[in-house]
């Protein structure tokens, strides 16, 4: 493997030139033989892509999973008093993802030749937020390193938490969905095109319900390639549209004002927020920076907007309760909560509440949304099929009618 490298000789003088080596300790080893002090050590970008492809035609990033089981393996070893680089050994060795174990043994290396934890996170930013770059930091900073390693399981484990309500209350409704699909396109493409020849042979006056069904199902029977492409090319420039800034905004803000499902949304939106201010917080982050970094946990432009709010008013002296208050985005007792904080120099301690009141509160309202949203798939199912049944078997009353 190519390495490019910069060192300083003895007499101060500094070089530049490539090396081949099997690993970048190998590298570092071979330039000390040397009598060379190493400033600057990275793979050549065509030998580190030769070396990664086999890595990125698995994943290019690792899982909330695998998040959680480096964080809360390095508390453990780091709060049984494991030095940094043991730890970051042990984790490596007891990993049995090839994608991880690699990603561990670089950053290993990396703190092996002098780096600090968070400057070997760096060259990583596509697998570590800013958000976890910044803790990490700040617990080096301030010698804290065990407990910010729990904060971010915590973090990622109520992530993935979340993550999991939200799946789980979907579930039920998109499997009614895809019955529904189901037996709609088989009575239409199976059952209808029966009674239509049944029908059409008795020559017999057809109620307008009738007459729309069997439309229904010659179309679908005869036209389903084309309406099947008219599907992919509305899903497609829907996507291509939702893509522009404007577009973006005004979903963003539409779904807000969803009833029932707007505020659902809202609220877990921000319960992310607070949840990345009260870790950085209680790992000692700058307020300011806190703030900034939590724009890596939103996507919602609405949100985005109300971060940059705070953000502006808290760097001229202004308060985050009273920013907060003036976007209309948080409950008022949220606000209350926090502005308390602030005024009694607890900040930190509001916000790790309020993101815990909110997850436990978030998780009974999914509940709810969730118990409402399936009786009304139900009571659309029972609609739609007995709309097909009304209109098949009106005119087979009308026909028995006439013989009696």
């Amino acid at each position: 493997m190519q390495f490019a490298y910069e060192a300083m000789r003895p007499d101060g003088s500094t070089v530049a030139a490539q090396l081949e080596a099997g690993s970048r300790a190998e590298a570092v080893d071979a330039l000390r033989e040397q009598g060379l002090i190493v400033l600057k050590l990275d793979a050549d970008a065509r030998s580190a892509a030769e070396g990664a492809s086999g890595l990125q035609l698995h994943s290019s990033k690792i899982t909330t999973r695998d998040l959680i089981l480096f964080t809360r393996q390095m508390k453990m070893l780091l709060e049984s008093g494991a030095p940094l680089v043991p730890a970051l050994l042990a984790t490596e060795e007891q990993t049995a993802k090839p994608t991880v174990q690699a990603l561990l043994g670089r950053l290993r290396e990396r703190v092996e030749e002098g780096d600090s934890l968070c400057d070997a996170l760096e060259p990583e930013r596509r697998f570590f937020d800013p958000v976890f770059r910044s803790m990490i930091a700040t617990g080096e900073a301030t010698a804290s390193l065990p407990e910010v390693f729990g904060r971010l399981c915590d973090l990622a484990q109520q992530r993935q938490q979340t993550r999991k309500q939200i799946l789980g209350a979907l579930l039920y409704p998109a499997i009614l969905c895809v019955l529904l699909t189901g037996v709609v396109g088989i009575l239409l493409l199976f059952v209808v095109p029966r009674f239509r020849a049944l029908f059409l042979s008795l020559n017999k006056p057809l109620p307008g319900s009738t007459k729309l069904l069997f439309a229904a199902s010659e179309g679908l029977k005869h036209g389903w390639p084309y309406l099947l492409g008219g599907v992919v090319v509305v899903v497609v420039a829907v996507i291509l549209c939702f893509r522009l800034p404007g577009t973006r905004r005004w979903l963003d803000h539409f779904v807000l004002k969803l009833p029932v499902v707007g505020r659902l949304v809202s609220r877990l939106i921000f319960a992310r927020v607070v949840r990345v201010w009260a870790a950085m917080l209680r790992s000692h982050v700058p307020l300011l920076e806190a703030i900034n970094q939590s724009r890596e946990a939103v996507t919602n432009t609405a949100f985005l907007r109300l971060i940059a709010d705070v953000e502006e008013s808290v760097s001229t002296g202004g308060r985050m309760g009273q920013s907060l208050a003036a976007t209309g985005l948080a409950d008022p007792v949220i606000v209350s909560a926090i502005r308390t904080g602030e005024e009694n120099g607890r900040l930190a301690e509001a916000t790790d509440f309020v993101s815990g009141w909110m997850d436990e509160d978030n998780a009974t309202m999914i509940q709810h949304v969730t118990r409402l949203a399936e009786p009304l798939l139900l009571v659309v199912m029972g609609l739609i099929v007995g709309f097909v049944a009304m209109s098949l078997f009106l005119p087979l009353f009308d026909l028995a009618t006439a013989a009696g």
